[in-house]
C-alpha cells in the first residue's frame, strides 16, 4: 500500500538505486506516453483548425509543456527501468511534480488572465472599425 509519509522519508527520497516494481513502471510509462499522445493531438488539432492569435499561442503553450513533461517524464521511465544510478532517484520525481505544477500555474494564469482581455479588445477593434469609413 502506498504511503506518502514513508515515500517523503530523506532516507529513501535520496536512494541512488531504488527498487520499482514492473507495475510501478507501466503505469507511469502509460501515464507519460498519454501527455505525449495529448500533445499530438493538440498539435493535429492546430494544423487542420489553424487558429490565429491567442488561441495558438495558448495551443502552443500546452504543446510545449506536455512535449517537455512527457519527454523528461520518459527518461525518468527509461532510468526506473534501466536501474540507473543517480537517474532513477525518487526525487526527481519531486522535482518534475514541482516544475509541473510551477509551469502549468503559469499557462492557466495565461488562459483565465490573458485570454479574455485579448478576446475583449478584439471586440472592441471589431466595433470600432465597424464605423470607419470603407475603401471603394
Amino acid at each position: 500500500m502506498f504511503n506518502p509519509m514513508r515515500f517523503f522519508d530523506p532516507a529513501r527520497l535520496f536512494e541512488m538505486r531504488p527498487y520499482t516494481y514492473p507495475q510501478t513502471i507501466k503505469i507511469m510509462l502509460a501515464f507519460f506516453l498519454v501527455l505525449a499522445l495529448i500533445a499530438i493531438g493538440i498539435k493535429i488539432w492546430e494544423i487542420y483548425k489553424k487558429p490565429s492569435g491567442y488561441l495558438k499561442k495558448l495551443g502552443d503553450k500546452y504543446i510545449s509543456f506536455l512535449g517537455w513533461m512527457s519527454g523528461f517524464g520518459l527518461i525518468m521511465v527509461l532510468a526506473r527501468n534501466e536501474r540507473a544510478p543517480l537517474l532513477s532517484a525518487r526525487f526527481w520525481l519531486i522535482i518534475w511534480l514541482v516544475i509541473a505544477v510551477w509551469w502549468l500555474y503559469r499557462i492557466i494564469r495565461y488562459q483565465i488572465k490573458t485570454v479574455p482581455e485579448a478576446k475583449k479588445q478584439i471586440e472592441q477593434k471589431k466595433q470600432f472599425m465597424k464605423y470607419l469609413p470603407k475603401k471603394k
